[in-house]
């Protein structure tokens, strides 16, 4: 049986959009310059690697902490300025955050190794070794995040605490997305093994 044939990609030459020959439209659609600026697109990765990376799979996971992150923050200190203002629910919503952040932030420093050894196939590249720096540190501050909530976040020792594991961990992520932005429409040509199998 013969296989499926690849569609053609095509980019626009002033902003760098790429997009399938199927979805071509009259204008670009990130900067809306007519059709005639699209030129035909080499794909320089192998397609099992373009295919996993235009899954987003990172840049997506990195939202949870991040969402998470603020959700708590914020709690403590609304809650610190009005202690009287719903309390239950401030406190609630911090610790709950508090409990799931180290899972979300396990869930992107996982997915960005994957997503840092198929684009580039290494990570001990100098931006990626500052991630891995960054994102072990995060890591580490989110550790103590669930066993400070567990007990109670009703004192204010607790309270400064977390706050101050949060105030860390926000500091770093603010530091990896930096880092990571410039990386998002990069990487290198060819294939790359992972765990023994072919990219």
């Amino acid at each position: 049986m013969k296989e499926k044939q690849e569609e053609k990609l095509y980019i626009c030459k002033p902003c760098g959009y790429v997009m399938k020959e199927s979805e071509l439209q009259d204008v670009c659609p990130a900067c809306g310059l007519p059709k005639k600026v699209f030129e035909q697109y080499k794909e320089r990765m192998s397609p099992g690697r373009s295919k996993i990376l235009h899954l987003d799979l990172h840049p997506i996971a990195v939202h949870f902490p991040q969402t998470t992150l603020v959700f708590a923050l914020q709690a403590l200190l609304i809650n610190l300025f009005f202690p009287n203002f719903y309390p239950e629910i401030l406190l609630g919503t911090a610790k709950f955050s508090a409990v799931i952040f180290p899972f979300t932030v396990f869930g992107a420093f996982l997915s960005g190794m994957i997503d840092g050894k198929l684009r580039f196939k290494s990570v001990t590249t100098p931006i990626l070794k500052k991630k891995i720096i960054y994102s072990t540190i995060m890591l580490i501050a989110s550790f103590f995040t669930p066993f400070l909530a567990w007990k109670g976040i009703d004192d204010l020792q607790s309270k400064i605490l977390l706050l101050i594991c949060g105030t860390i961990a926000l500091i770093c992520g603010i530091v990896l997305g930096h880092a990571g932005k410039r990386l998002m429409n990069i990487g290198m040509g060819g294939a790359v093994k992972i765990w023994g199998r072919k990219f």
